[in-house]
C-alpha cells in the first residue's frame, strides 16, 4: 500500500499542477483576445512582437547577468522541479502535519520559482567574484597609468596579463568591453558593461569612467580611493565571517563536545567504575 502511495501521489500532484496551469493560461489567453480585439490588426501584430521581444531580451539579460547558459538554466529548473515533487509529494507522508504543510508549500515554491532562484544565486556568486577582484584590477590599472599609459590600453593590458591573478568573470567582461569599444561608442560600451554586471560597486567605477570620457577628468586618484575602500570592505567582511565562525565553533563545542566529554566522566562515576579520590 505504501509503495502505491509513493508512486501515485507525485503523479496526481503533477497532473493537478498541469491542469491548474492549463486553465489559468486559457483564461489569460481569453482576456488578451478580448483586449486585442479592440485594436486594429496592425496594432495587434506590433503589440505581440513588442511583448515577445521585451520578454526575450529581459530573459537574455538575466542569463548574462547570472553568467550561465540557457541549457544550464533549463537543467537547474528541471532539478528544482524534481526536488519540489519529492518534497511536496513524498515527504508529507513521513512527517507530522505542520511539517507536511510546510514541505508542500516549499515544494510548490521550488517548482514555481526554481528557475528564478537559480538565476538569483548564480548572479550573486558572479557579482561577488567580480567585486572581490575589482580592487586588484584597479591597482594594476593604476600602475600602468602612473607609468604614462592610456586608460583603455591599461584595461586591456591588465586583462591579458593578469589571467592567474584576477577571476575569469571579470577578465571576460573586460574582453567583451574591448570588443564593444571597437564596434560601438565608448559610452554605449560602458553602459552595456553596467547592465551585464549589475553591481553597485562596479556601477561606481563605470560612472567615473563615463565622467572621464565626457569631461577628461583624471581617474588615477579615484581608482586608488575606490581600491582602498574595496579592500577595507573585504577586510571587514572576512573579519565578520571569522567572528561568526568562532561563534559557531563555540556553539558546537558547548552543544556536542562538552556533553560528550562529560558523559565519559559522569557515566563511569555513576556506575562506580571511576574513583576521583574522595
Amino acid at each position: 500500500m505504501m509503495i502505491y502511495t509513493i508512486i501515485i501521489v507525485p503523479i496526481v500532484t503533477v497532473t493537478l499542477i498541469v491542469l491548474a496551469w492549463y486553465f489559468y493560461d486559457r483564461v489569460k489567453r481569453q482576456k488578451n483576445i478580448v483586449l486585442l480585439s479592440k485594436l486594429s490588426t496592425s496594432s495587434i501584430i506590433e503589440e505581440q512582437h513588442s511583448h515577445k521581444k521585451l520578454s526575450s531580451e529581459a530573459f537574455k539579460l538575466k542569463i548574462i547577468q547570472a553568467g550561465t547558459t540557457v541549457k544550464e538554466y533549463n537543467e537547474a529548473r528541471l532539478m528544482f522541479v524534481l526536488i519540489g515533487l519529492l518534497i511536496a509529494g513524498i515527504l508529507p507522508f513521513f512527517v507530522p502535519l505542520k511539517i507536511a504543510i510546510f514541505s508542500i508549500l516549499l515544494g510548490l515554491i521550488s517548482i514555481a520559482f526554481g528557475g528564478q532562484i537559480f538565476l538569483y544565486i548564480s548572479k550573486s556568486e558572479r557579482v561577488s567574484k567580480i567585486e572581490k577582484d575589482l580592487g586588484v584590477f584597479l591597482d594594476l590599472t593604476n600602475v600602468i597609468l602612473e607609468a604614462g599609459g592610456g586608460l583603455k590600453n591599461a584595461f586591456f593590458k591588465v586583462s591579458r596579463e593578469a589571467k592567474n591573478i584576477i577571476d575569469d568573470e571579470l577578465l571576460k567582461e573586460i574582453a567583451i568591453l574591448e570588443y564593444e569599444m571597437s564596434n560601438f561608442s565608448t559610452r554605449i560600451a560602458y553602459e552595456n558593461l553596467k547592465k551585464r554586471v549589475d553591481s553597485r560597486e562596479f556601477d561606481k567605477i563605470i560612472d567615473f569612467l563615463i565622467l572621464n570620457e565626457d569631461t577628461g577628468i583624471g581617474v588615477k586618484n579615484i581608482f586608488s580611493t575606490q581600491s582602498d575602500e574595496m579592500r577595507q570592505k573585504e577586510f571587514y567582511k572576512i573579519k565578520g565571517k571569522a567572528n561568526t565562525l568562532s561563534l559557531y565553533l563555540m556553539l558546537i563545542i558547548f552543544v556536542f563536545i562538552l556533553p560528550t566529554v562529560g558523559a565519559f566522566i559522569v557515566f563511569p562515576m555513576m556506575a562506580g567504575r571511576l574513583d576521583i579520590g574522595f
